[in-house]
C-alpha cells in the first residue's frame, strides 16, 4: 500500500509541476503582450521620440483614437507657435511658447471625427501629419538664435486603437 500510495503522490507532484509550469508560461505571455509595449499585437506602436528643435512629440506613427504628447525644452528667448498639420494641409492644433514663461511645456492632442473641424472620416485623419514651429528658436547648435522655421513630419496609420472603432465607422457629416 506504501509504494502505491508513493506512486500516486508522485502522479500528484508531476501533474501540480505541469500546471505551475503551463501557468507560469501563460502568464509571461500575457505580460509580455500587456507590457509597455502595448495592448496586444494590433495595438499602439512602441514609443518612438522624435524631436526637431525645441519641440519632441512621443511617436513617429499613431493609430486612429490615439493621443500625440508633445513637450518643449525652451531657453528663455524662444517665443513662438507649434502648429500641427492633417494630411489635407488644414490647421488641427496649435501650441504657443514663451520660453521665459514657461521652460518646459507639456501638451496632447487626440485627432477625432469632428463635423465643425471638417473631419468627417477617418481618410481624413489617416496620413503624414506636418508640424511646423514657427518664431524664435535656438539653431541646432544652440548657440544663436534663428526664425527659420522648423519642421517635423509624423503618420496616422489606416489602423483604431482597440475599443474605438466604433468612434471611426462611416461619414459624421452626412445626415
Amino acid at each position: 500500500m506504501n509504494l502505491k500510495r508513493k506512486k500516486i503522490l508522485q502522479n500528484v507532484k508531476k501533474t501540480a509541476g505541469i500546471a505551475i509550469g503551463a501557468t507560469i508560461i501563460i502568464a509571461g505571455i500575457i505580460a509580455y503582450q500587456l507590457s509597455d509595449l502595448g495592448f496586444f499585437e494590433d495595438g499602439p506602436f512602441p514609443e518612438d521620440l522624435q524631436t526637431v528643435g525645441p519641440l519632441t512629440i512621443n511617436n513617429s506613427k499613431y493609430m486612429l483614437g490615439e493621443n500625440v504628447f508633445g513637450w518643449l525644452s525652451l531657453h528663455p528667448l524662444e517665443d513662438g507657435e507649434v502648429s500641427f498639420y492633417r494630411p489635407d494641409g488644414s490647421l488641427h492644433y496649435q501650441v504657443n511658447f514663451n520660453g521665459s514663461l514657461d521652460p518646459d511645456p507639456k501638451f496632447y492632442f487626440r485627432a477625432n471625427l469632428e463635423q465643425l473641424w471638417d473631419i468627417c472620416t477617418k481618410d481624413d485623419v489617416v496620413g503624414t501629419w506636418t508640424v511646423i514651429i514657427t518664431g524664435k528658436t535656438l539653431t541646432e547648435d544652440r548657440k544663436n538664435l534663428t526664425v527659420e522655421p522648423k519642421e517635423l513630419t509624423f503618420q496616422f496609420v489606416d489602423k483604431v486603437l482597440p475599443g474605438t472603432e466604433e468612434r471611426w465607422k462611416g461619414n459624421i457629416c452626412e445626415n
